[in-house]
């Protein structure tokens, strides 16, 4: 007789405890909530290793309770990005993003770099076209000013390029880890930064409250750097900065902006595997995206 496993997603023999990936759906099919990886790091200018994400974070997020009320899940697979070529990778993940938001009702993009969430945008864009906000937590503002190359840091700067009438906001901002002419480009880009310091001040529910005020009922993409998290909690992060959310706050702050904004979008980039320890990050990564799924919770 053979000793042959049906779940490789828990250990302890417990029916009433289901794990999500049993109950996962896989495959370019319907669904409430969608995820959707990206395997692509070739915008990154210091600490290589976030096309890993993708695989590591479904390996905790499929481990982990299902905590919904008839929400159907479908794995929709990853972008065939391809290596080398930023272009064409970026032109699939915008093909891809906005055929999928045509299955599911909350589509999540696991990075990759940060251009993912660019490349996911541009995708959200070309199915909604008007109406849009992008709402991001980030330690740093992404609106670079470069004379050759390519680098992650431009990202909201392309943002503001695909949809000049979108709403963007950035939660997060260090102060002391940028430098001070970027602030300077995201006014000029219409663009409101809450720096760590305000978002200590105001206190994260009335920050919610403002933006959730701001977006007016725009379809909203929210994207999380996870580098907007202290690194003594997220240390598998692509640039860390000291001085960030710590775990139960960024859970706190995704939870109430999704479930008050119920993004189509929901994103999160820059894990990455090779610079963290024992999976703290992934596993916080994983946490988040419980959090960030609304769709049972309005």
């Amino acid at each position: 007789m053979r000793f042959v496993r049906e779940s490789m997603y828990k250990f302890i023999k417990d029916p009433g405890d289901i794990r999500i990936g049993e109950v996962i759906k896989r495959g370019w099919v319907s669904g409430d909530v969608g995820i959707l990886g990206v395997p692509w790091d070739g915008a990154v200018g210091t600490r290589p290793g976030s096309r890993l994400a993708p695989a590591r974070v479904r390996s905790w997020l499929y481990s982990s309770p299902y905590i919904f009320s008839n929400v159907s899940i479908v794995d929709l697979g990853d972008v065939d990005v391809v290596v080398g070529d930023h272009n064409e990778t970026w032109r699939r993940v915008e093909e891809t993003v906005s055929e999928a938001l045509g299955l599911v009702r909350e589509l999540i993009v696991i990075g990759g770099d940060s251009t993912s969430s660019y490349a996911a945008f541009r995708g959200l864009r070309k199915a909604v076209n008007d109406g849009l906000a992008y709402v991001l937590l980030d330690a740093h503002p992404d609106v670079r000013v470069i004379t050759e190359g390519l680098t992650s840091g431009q990202v909201v700067r392309w943002i503001r390029s695909v949809d000049p009438n979108a709403y963007i906001a950035i939660i997060g901002v260090r102060t002391y880890s940028n430098a001070p002419y970027l602030f300077d480009e995201a006014r000029k880009l219409g663009i409101t930064v809450y720096t760590i310091d305000q978002v200590d001040s105001m206190g994260i529910n009335a920050v919610v409250s403002e933006i959730v005020s701001n977006t007016n009922n725009r379809v909203v993409h929210l994207s999380i750097n996870l580098d907007v998290v202290d690194p003594a909690f997220a240390p598998g992060v692509n640039s860390p900065s000291p001085g960030g959310f710590t775990s139960r706050e960024v859970i706190r702050l995704v939870r109430e902006l999704s479930i008050r904004l119920r993004p189509r979008v929901f994103d999160i980039v820059e894990v990455t595997p090779p610079f963290d320890v024992n999976d703290v990050t992934s596993m916080l990564a994983s946490a988040i995206i419980v959090n960030a799924i609304w769709i049972s919770k309005t």
